[in-house]
């Protein structure tokens, strides 16, 4: 049942449709465009809705719980509210948005696969890896992939514990000076972790992101598993490649920041 505060903010406007009918047409609409957070301008894009109803709209979800917001302007649903860290985002240290965009877009074109940016989460007992960004070009199998996974697999993909999978593992090998695990040891060796994913068939690999000498995420690729296991040091330097000029970025913002203080 929608919530009367989303039907509520989707006001009255003269294109034929009711308040109920554009509530769904904007959170269907973000529901196709799969995990992660998308920008107001595309949603406004692809629904059709006038930007001002389609605010109103997300802005009432996030209220309710029911979607995620992150500046600036990116929205998401929150598909588990149980895996949401709503206060994560100012531990983040992010480097701008358009550069995460660029850069995943360009991983994503340089291999034909999946590209995905995440963040590290480490404000519980138990941390976690947290979607922030992805591109997927003309992968439809992708979207169909996660239209057709399980609930919790499209939870897992946005959410999971640093040792769930390569995009946390990447980020959780370098957060001890010295890892006495074998495994820690061997993705520090190689600057690349590769695992399962969250969904069936398709496999991950993942490099870390930093901020001088200090990890604040992961950058990944993924894709089907013959495609992965064919291809991997290809795609693996091409991750490395993108992570480094988003760490580049984000040490050249630091910089600035310090010489301007």
């Amino acid at each position: 049942m929608i919530d009367t505060e989303l039907v509520e903010a989707a006001g009255s406007e003269d294109d034929g449709m009711t308040a109920h009918d554009r509530v769904y047409l904007v959170l269907r609409t973000l529901n196709s465009m799969g995990p992660g957070l998308h920008p107001l301008r595309r949603i406004i894009h692809e629904s059709g809705v006038t930007k001002s109803t389609v605010h109103r709209i997300l802005n009432a979800g996030v209220e309710a719980k029911h979607l995620i917001y992150r500046k600036p302007g990116r929205y998401g649903i929150a598909t588990d509210v149980a895996n949401y860290r709503p206060d994560a985002s100012v531990h983040l240290n992010l480097p701008p948005n358009s550069a995460l965009d660029r850069e995943t877009t360009v991983l994503q074109r340089q291999t034909a696969q999946v590209a995905m940016a995440f963040n590290a989460v480490l404000i519980d007992d138990t941390p976690g890896r947290l979607m922030l960004n992805y591109a997927y070009g003309r992968r439809t199998d992708f979207q169909a992939a996660f239209n057709q996974a399980d609930p919790e697999a499209k939870a897992a993909l946005q959410y999971a514990p640093l040792k769930a999978d390569a995009a946390g593992l990447s980020i959780l090998s370098h957060l001890d000076g010295d890892p006495q695990s074998h495994l820690m040891r061997e993705i520090r060796s190689e600057g690349y972790v590769v695992t399962q994913s969250p969904l069936p068939d398709w496999k991950l690999l993942s490099v870390p992101l930093w901020r001088g000498s200090t990890v604040y995420g992961s950058l990944a690729v993924m894709g089907l598993r013959p495609q992965m296991d064919r291809n991997r040091s290809e795609y693996a330097a091409a991750a490395l490649a993108c992570a480094a000029r988003l760490s580049a970025r984000c040490e050249l913002a630091s910089g600035a920041m310090r010489r301007a203080g």
